[in-house]
């Protein structure tokens, strides 16, 4: 729901520290300094082991020790802690997400034609589709949030930037560690990991979770509450070996496997449509078409409903809601598994790694998606057009014979049982990839090569069934002259609902090959305090999409497409020490997304062949400063940027898809710049308390945006770029926490505490009005979300050690609009809310 108060962050940043608190930076940590201060961060984000403040990008981290005490169980979690990344759940399936950093995303499009763009990365395997980036987190050493295009080293589809999840080597010696809790919703989970130790030179590690909860919404028309929206139930299962490779190299195999079922989150209806005429609207002075809406509000007045609670239901209205009516019962079952082969050496003079990574995921959901239940009202064929009509008026219809028209006068209007909107999808898919990389060192200069090849398959076989409502007087007006206003008095059922069915079947094959390489020059020597580093990277990327069926019956020939992108990306950065703990640092880089096919967009007219939209690219500029102040008791990081993008890639929803349906494609906007800055920060106060924050902002200018529909036919596309909307992006995010610790006379016990802040500001699902007429009703609240965490860790167990922790997440229960669905010309829109409160406890062991 909408605030009616300024950013409060700005308030909570000032009053706790008085400075610009930014960043989540704490990752995997050295030994103890020497002097009180905070721990030395160690990151690999440039193929090499370095300090986190030496590394001239913008960079978070966050350790497995933040990971467990926020309990954070998948990716999504992450979302806001670290400055201008927003992760905004799934809308039918339980592992999507949408990832979106410096204002960059890949729409919220799961298609198989569409790459994101943003990397997601664990174990340096890159997790190519969308739909299965809401990745579990398990076992999990360290996350690096990289921001800003990392084109270089990380390659294609990371425009906006990288996550990189890096798991925990198996331990030489014996490990145990378990943990089991319980909350709200019949909430339970429990997960183990066991280290035996080195055996026959092999150290192996085994983890298993699961978690289960009960629906956060009632659906009222099924009792189960383990079936509710919401309702969710994990398994996951991780096994790695490794061994030493005479104290010079190693080889590491994981292999990790994950199933989530459960039902998806509820969308409720906000918006209906009473299809009032939408006239052209004039942006610099040309006229663009708007998107008519289907007169659904007129619809639902007259319909009936089975359950009469579902009626009170079907009030669009945006407040969030505690019961829903979804007689399709909603399900969403997706598996995903893989491998993952390391083998590295230190051969003296240089260094090589080699990842393997082949990976599968499966996705099955079924999907309620108007929350109102199944209605029942009017419903139209041409066949039945005139039942109810006076046969006075028949006799001017010369096609209807005299004997009939008493009959037709006394038939009545057909009737229908029909959801609006459902869908029914499979989709399939598997990835193999590649990556040698080639590295070494002198006193003066750091260098990497190396060659990247990626190959992946995928298929989707989805089936929508939507209700579509015309208003049949308009078809008497337009059709039947001077008659027409007498067809439309005497009209029984004005508003009638057309079924329509659509099936979408195609699969898509992908290569992509790279070569890159990078070094950092230190004149002087290493102890100079400047850093001078340059790299490139090749990328060659072939593409084909084979279509079956896009609509109501399967194709006499399959339609296809292939197409081919290459570019060059590069990386210029420097770096100086201009004091002990302080440096500065600035960046330019380019970065490539590749392009791709919309896969329900129709063939090229007398072909049946699929077009294609082109690749995103992106220039950006960036300046830096990274201290360590106070003997190392303030990290204060700040950066800022200027990105200007040539075709960005920008989902929006079809305008001239067949009537009664409803799909998205990405098309190419022109010129667009983003400019940002971002704050990073923690702070030791005492031995016993401590801050940490971080602070984004985003500005985004659309130069070009060639999207307006002319009235006139044949008429190029008009620059909406005035009106355009930026989707996922939120132009402020911020977080701050205090942390708490209080050694106890107890062993090695400790009782800590955090309670953490995150505000994200409301964010656009779509790029325009035009296309999406209720896209500024649809957009999303601001969210403002406190969490907290109290318990005691290091508690003597015999030989081990055990720990309890109490929990709650949304501590002001907030209700936040946080995604949405604009259906078009189908005339409904609506979307979901984030999570209401939950809380619990949770106990471990460790030995």
């Amino acid at each position: 729901m909408p605030k009616s108060y300024a950013h409060p962050v700005f308030q909570l940043l000032i009053g706790a520290s008085g400075l610009a608190m930014a960043g989540q930076a704490l990752a995997q940590t050295s030994a103890a300094p020497a002097q009180p201060g905070l721990d030395e961060i160690i990151v690999t984000a440039q193929k090499r082991t370095q300090n986190l403040q030496d590394v001239p990008i913008a960079i978070s981290a966050i350790s497995s020790e933040k990971v467990e005490q926020l309990g954070i169980k998948d990716s999504r979690d992450l979302s806001g802690l670290a400055p201008n990344v927003v992760i905004t759940q799934g809308t039918v399936s339980n592992s999507a997400a949408v990832f979106s950093m410096r204002g960059i995303s890949n729409g919220g499009s799961e298609s198989f034609g569409v790459d994101a763009a943003n990397g997601l990365y664990v174990d340096g395997v890159y997790i190519a589709r969308g739909g299965a980036m809401g990745l579990s987190v398990m076992d999990i050493e360290r996350v690096e949030v990289l921001r800003g295009p990392q084109g270089t080293l990380f390659g294609r589809n990371t425009t906006g930037g990288a996550m990189h999840f890096i798991s925990r080597s198996p331990s030489s010696t014996f490990r145990l560690k378990a943990e089991a809790g319980y909350g709200n919703f019949n909430a339970w989970n429990g997960k183990i990991t066991l280290d035996p130790g080195e055996i026959a030179g092999i150290s192996t590690s085994f983890s298993y979770s699961h978690s289960e909860r009960n629906g956060l919404v009632d659906n009222i028309l099924q009792p189960r509450d383990s079936k509710d929206p919401g309702a969710r139930k994990s398994d996951a299962f991780r096994a790695a070996a490794r061994i030493e490779l005479g104290g010079s190299g190693s080889i590491q195999y994981v292999f990790d496997w994950n199933r989530i079922n459960g039902t998806p989150l509820p969308f409720i209806l906000t918006n209906v449509s009473d299809g009032t005429y939408h006239p052209p609207i004039l942006i610099n002075g040309q006229p663009v078409l708007v998107t008519q809406q289907a007169p659904v509000a007129q619809y639902l007045a007259g319909a009936t409903f089975a359950n009469p609670e579902c009626a009170a239901l079907a009030v669009a209205d945006r407040t969030y809601r505690h019961q829903v009516c979804n007689n399709i019962l909603s399900s969403a079952l997706d598996k995903s598994w893989g491998h993952n082969l390391q083998v590295q050496n230190d051969f003296g003079g240089f260094k090589v790694k080699s990842t393997t990574g082949y990976r599968f995921w499966n996705s099955d959901y079924v999907t309620d998606l108007d929350g109102i239940g199944a209605i029942t009202g009017p419903a139209f064929s041409n066949a039945t057009l005139f039942n109810g009509m006076p046969a006075s008026l028949l006799q001017y219809i010369p096609s209807i014979p005299a004997s009939a028209r008493p009959f037709i006068a006394a038939a009545a209007v057909p009737r229908i049982t029909q959801d609006l909107f459902d869908i029914d999808n499979s989709r399939r898919h598997k990835q193999f990839s590649q990556e040698i990389e080639i590295s070494g060192d002198t006193s003066t200069l750091d260098w990497v090569v190396g060659g990247f090849y990626f190959w992946e398959k995928g298929s989707e076989d989805g089936y929508q069934n939507s209700g579509f409502v015309l208003d049949t007087n308009a078809i008497f007006l337009a059709n039947f002259g001077a008659l027409g206003p007498s067809f439309a008095a005497a009209n029984p059922a004005r508003y009638r609902l057309v079924q329509t069915l659509a099936r979408l079947a195609y699969s898509t094959t992908s290569e992509s090959t790279a070569v890159y390489g990078q070094a950092t020059f230190y004149p002087g020597g290493r102890d100079s305090g400047l850093r001078l580093t340059a790299g490139g990277r090749y990328t060659w990327d072939a593409k084909r999409m084979v279509r079956f069926q896009n609509g109501a019956a399967p194709l006499a020939v399959p339609e296809a497409g292939d197409a081919r992108f290459s570019k060059f990306t590069w990386n210029l950065m420097a770096g100086y020490d201009v004091a002990d703990g302080i440096n500065l640092y600035a960046r330019a880089a380019t970065g490539y997304r590749s392009g791709g096919f919309n896969s329900q967009d129709p063939a090229i007219t007398g072909t049946n062949q699929l077009g294609s939209f082109r690749p995103e690219k992106v220039t950006s500029y960036e300046i830096g400063l990274k201290s360590e102040l106070f003997n190392r008791r303030l990290r204060f990081n700040v950066a800022a940027y200027h990105n200007i993008y040539d075709d960005l890639a920008v989902l929006g929803p079809v305008t001239n898809a067949p009537v009664g349906t409803f799909a998205t494609r990405i098309i190419n906007a022109g010129k667009v710049e983003y400019n940002g800055f971002e704050v990073e920060t923690q702070a030791i106060i005492s031995d016993n308390f401590s801050l940490d924050g971080s602070l984004g902002y985003i500005d985004i200018k659309y130069k070009e945006f060639l999207a307006g529909q002319s009235p006139t036919a044949g008429a190029p596309p008009v620059n909406i770029a005035s009106i355009v909307t930026p989707g996922f992006t939120s132009p402020l995010t911020a977080n701050v926490a205090l942390n708490a610790q209080f050694p106890l006379n107890w062993g090695n016990a400790t009782l800590r505490g955090r309670i953490g802040y995150t505000h994200e500001d409301g964010k656009y699902n779509f790029s325009s009005s035009v296309g999406s007429p209720f896209n500024e009703q649809l957009k999303g609240d601001d969210i403002d979300l406190v969490d907290a965490q109290i318990g005691i860790d290091g508690i003597p167990l015999g030989g081990g050690e055990g720990e309890v922790r109490l929990w709650v997440k949304n501590l002001t229960n907030a209700k936040d609009f946080v995604r949405s669905i604009d259906y078009g010309q189908l005339g409904f829109g609506g979307g979901y809310y984030a999570e209401p409160r939950t809380y619990g406890v949770t106990v471990g062991v460790k030995f």
